[in-house]
Order: C-alpha cells, then structure tokens, then sequence
C-alpha cells in the first residue's frame, strides 16, 4: 500500500464523517488534538464498476488558535465571531475527484457482494466503455463560511470555488445541525444540501470524446444539488477513551444520476469504533 493510497483512504473518511469528539461540543482558543479511532468504516462509491472502500483505522485532529484552525483537511480563519455568529474564511477538499481517485487498489476495498447493478450503456452500440481506466483529479475549494447558532438548530452556509484550477467550478453549501447531551452522551444530527456548479458535474461526471470510444454520449452539462442526513454519536468511556459512530447517507441529483459513470442514486459513509484522544 502506497502513501498515496493511504492519504486518499484517509481523505475520503473523514470528509464523510469527521468523527472527532468535539464535533458536539465547543472548543477553546489553543485547543489542539490527535486522536485514532478503531473500528469499522464504509464508503459507498457510487461509481460504475468500482467497489467499496474499507477502513479499520481513523486517525482525526484539530488545531484552534485565536483566529486560525485545522480541522483534519480543512482550513479556516475566522473574519467575525460572536456568541451567535461566526463568519469565516475558509478551504476544503472536494470530495467529488476522490471517488475517481480510488481506482486500482482493490485489496483495501470489499467485495460487491451484490455484483454489479444497471450500467448504464450508450444509447447508440460502440465500443465497450473502460469505466475502471476513467481519472479525474481531486480538486480543492476555498470560500466563505457563515454559521448561525441559536437554539433550535445551527445553520451554516458556504460559498466555495475551485482553487486548483482543475474544473473551475463552485459549490454552494447549506447545513442544519442540532446536538443533543443527555448527561455524557451526545448526539448530533445534521441535515444539508450542496449545489454544484455546472462546470464542476461537467468535469467529474462527463465523459470525453476518448472515453466515449465511439460511443454518443446526451448528457447535458448542468448544475446539480445533493442532500445528505447525517447522525455523530459520542459516548465517553475515560477520559481518553470514547465510543464513537457517525452515519451519512448522500442523495445524488437526478443529474448526476444520468452520468454514464454512476449507477447508484445514493451512497452511504460510516464508521463505528473505539476512539483514543492523546
């Protein structure tokens, strides 16, 4: 297994369920963390023709100065901050060139026990179609981020663009979230939606005229919006021990649902474990 190989494992994860324990709960001015978790953890890829992806080890960590913090992958700076709004600075990977970056390293994933499901094939006969060969590059994004807090729930809203010139692209983001504690056990549920630009589907979800083989391909180039439902458990056990699950399943717009290179209309992300913070 290649460094390469283990950093986009990594990536992938914890994009999909950021497991830390302070995601429940606030965090000061100089905190900072390292933590592995130990467990079972899934991702759906809802690629034709490419498996699953597996983890068995999670590593997360977090860094908060006075205005900068890193979240695992993500960066930010904090512009304005009140006890009921934040406005941030702030950049992240896209996690829609990772699904492509997940080829070739299929002693990591598991078995498609349920074999492959309604591929999608050219309306017009051609050459068969080499979806296992098919790259992308993962991009990464920066924009900005504003979160409301109040009672009821807390809404965050992001506006992020392409930063590495890879498709140029912008996606538009929306989470609700709401934490509930119930003595050491916490709970949080998050509900959201992302719009991704038309340039963006067009780059991940299209095929080129050397990947088509012949083949016509109809599929329009249009902006599309994905919702997610997302569930993060914590119960500490010790003080550097915590039982840790996070759920998410993502529902991909009827547009990307039309891609030649999709077969699935959601995919689901998950770990369950032990985590250990240092």
């Amino acid at each position: 297994m290649t460094i390469k190989t283990l950093i986009i494992i990594l990536i992938i994860i914890i994009l999909s369920t950021k497991i830390q324990a302070d995601e429940l709960d606030q965090v000061h001015s100089g905190d900072w963390q390292f933590s592995v978790a130990v467990g079972y953890g899934i991702l759906e890829n809802p690629r034709v023709k490419v498996d699953n992806v597996t983890t068995y080890v999670l590593p997360t960590w977090y860094y908060y100065g006075e205005n900068f913090y890193v979240e695992n992958f993500t960066l930010g700076y904090s512009l304005y901050e009140q006890n009921s709004f934040v406005l941030d600075i702030q950049s992240q990977l896209n996690d829609d060139g990772l699904f492509f970056e997940l080829d070739g390293i299929e002693k990591l994933f598991l078995s498609d026990v349920l074999g492959y499901t309604s591929i999608k094939q050219p309306i017009r006969p051609g050459k068969k179609i080499d979806y296992k060969s098919i790259e992308r590059s993962i991009s990464y994004l920066a924009g900005i981020s504003a979160t409301w807090y109040n009672p009821i729930a807390d809404l965050t809203a992001g506006y992020f663009h392409d930063l590495t010139n890879v498709h140029n692209g912008n996606e538009l983001q929306l989470n609700l979230r709401k934490k509930f504690i119930l003595n050491s056990f916490a709970f949080g549920l998050e509900l959201g939606a992302t719009r991704k630009s038309a340039n963006l589907i067009s780059y991940y979800y299209s095929l080129t005229k050397e990947e088509l083989a012949g083949n016509f391909s109809p599929y329009p180039p249009e902006a599309a919006t994905n919702l997610h439902i997302k569930a993060v458990f914590n119960l500490p056990i010790s003080n550097s021990l915590m039982l840790v699950a996070s759920l998410k399943q993502t529902y991909l717009d009827d547009t990307i649902q039309q891609s030649f290179l999709i077969n699935k209309p959601t995919y689901f992300a998950g770990f369950v474990g032990l985590n250990y913070a240092f």
